[in-house]
C-alpha cells in the first residue's frame, strides 16, 4: 500500500521568535539578520516547516506619510500607525505615491528578501488586503464612516493603495525575478468590522486586481490569510482569480471542512488552532485541540497543514508552540502517512 504524504504543521511565529531569542520587538522589526536568525532557530527548536516572515497587520499609514510607533512591549505585539495621513476626504486627492523601493516598511522588506535569497529562501510580497492599506492611511474608525458618508474618498483610497502594492510587487519582481511568495492578509475585512456589502463594492475588486497583477508578473504562489469571520466573504474569495498554487489559511471563526467545499478543493487549507488557546492554555489543551483540526483536514482532497489561527502570540509558552508540533507527528504516525 502507497503511504500518503504526512501533513506539514506551520507555526506563524514571528514576535514569539523575538522573545525566545531575546531581544525585543523593535530589535526583531529592524534588525533584519536578527530577526531572520531568531525566526530560523525557533524553526530548528521546535521542527516546524514555515520560513521567516516580515509583517504586520497596521500598515500603511507609514508608508503613506505618516508615524508608526514601535512596540515597546512584548504585549504590543507589533507596531501600529501613530499618526494616520488622512484627517479629512480632500486630503486622499493630495497624498503622493509612495516610492515603491523605500517607502515606510518597503526598505525593511527588501532587505529581508535579499537576506532570504542569500539563505536560498524565496522573496515575499506584500500584496494586501487592500483595505489594511487603507485603514491605515485614514484610520478604521474614520474609514468605517466614510464607507458611507465619504465614499468617492473611500474609492480614491483603494485606488492608491492598490496602485501602491502593484508598484511595490514590481519592483520586487524586477530585483528578484518572479519566483516569490504573495501574501494577501485580510484582519480589517473581517465580517467582525465590515459587512459582506462593504467588502464586495470596495476590497473585492482590488484585489482582483491585484491577484491579475501578479499574474501579470509571473508570480504563481499566493498565500491568503481569511483573519477572523469570514463566512459572509466567503463567496466573493472564491470567486477572485487565484493562481494554482495558493493556499488559504483561516481564523478559528471558519469551518475547515467547510471553507475547502466553498474554495472547491481546488487548494491547500491550513488553519485553525485558537490563538486564544495557544495563549493562555495548557499543553494538553492546545495538542487536543490540533488533533481535532488534523481530524477534520486529512482527507481533504486539496491538501491541509495545520497552523494557529493567526500569528503565534508573543506570549505563548514553548511548550504550547511543541504541542503543534508534537501533535502533527503523532497523528502522522497514527494514521500510517509516510514520515
Amino acid at each position: 500500500m502507497k503511504l500518503r504524504k504526512p501533513i506539514s504543521v506551520f507555526s506563524c511565529v514571528n514576535g514569539y521568535a523575538a522573545k525566545i531569542y531575546g531581544h525585543t520587538l523593535s530589535e526583531h522589526m529592524t534588525n533584519i539578520p536578527a530577526s531572520i536568525r531568531a525566526q530560523l532557530l525557533a524553526k530548528e527548536l521546535h521542527g516546524y516547516e514555515d520560513n521567516p516572515a516580515f509583517g504586520w497587520a497596521d500598515w500603511g499609514g507609514w508608508e503613506f506619510g505618516g508615524e508608526i510607533r514601535w512596540p515597546k512591549r512584548y504585549a504590543d505585539m507589533a507596531p501600529c500607525t501613530l499618526r494616520h495621513p488622512v484627517t479629512k476626504p480632500s486630503d486622499v486627492d493630495r497624498l503622493p505615491d509612495p516610492d515603491p523601493k523605500s517607502a515606510g516598511s518597503v526598505t525593511l522588506l527588501m532587505e529581508f528578501n535579499r537576506e532570504m535569497v542569500k539563505l536560498g529562501l524565496a522573496p515575499k510580497i506584500r500584496a494586501g488586503s487592500v483595505t489594511s492599506v487603507v485603514a491605515g492611511m485614514i484610520g478604521f474608525e474614520k474609514l468605517m464612516k466614510w464607507y458611507f458618508r465619504e465614499p468617492e474618498a473611500v474609492e480614491t483610497a483603494y485606488e492608491k493603495a492598490t496602485r501602491f502594492l502593484i508598484r511595490t510587487a514590481e519592483e520586487t519582481v524586477a530585483e528578484f525575478g518572479p519566483d516569490c511568495s504573495a501574501s494577501i492578509s485580510a484582519p480589517w475585512d473581517s465580517n467582525d468590522l465590515l459587512s459582506p456589502n462593504i467588502f464586495e463594492k470596495f476590497t473585492a475588486p482590488h484585489v482582483e486586481r491585484m491577484l491579475m497583477a501578479l499574474s501579470d508578473l509571473g508570480v504563481t504562489s499566493v498565500k491568503a490569510h481569511l483573519c477572523g469571520n469570514h463566512h459572509g466573504n466567503l463567496s466573493a474569495w472564491t470567486r477572485l482569480p487565484w493562481p494554482e498554487r495558493t493556499s488559504i489559511s483561516i481564523g478559528h471563526e471558519l469551518d475547515i471542512v467547510a471553507t475547502a467545499e466553498a474554495f472547491e478543493h481546488r487548494f491547500m487549507i491550513l488553519g485553525n488552532v485558537p490563538t486564544s488557546l495557544l495563549a493562555v492554555g495548557r499543553y494538553e489543551e492546545v495538542y487536543s485541540e490540533a488533533w481535532k483540526c488534523l481530524e477534520q483536514g486529512k482527507d481533504l482532497p486539496g491538501g491541509y497543514a495545520l497552523m494557529p489561527a493567526c500569528e503565534m502570540p508573543t506570549f505563548a509558552a514553548p511548550l504550547n508552540v511543541q504541542a503543534l508540533v508534537n501533535a502533527c507527528r503523532n497523528f502522522n504516525r497514527d494514521c500510517g502517512f509516510e514520515i
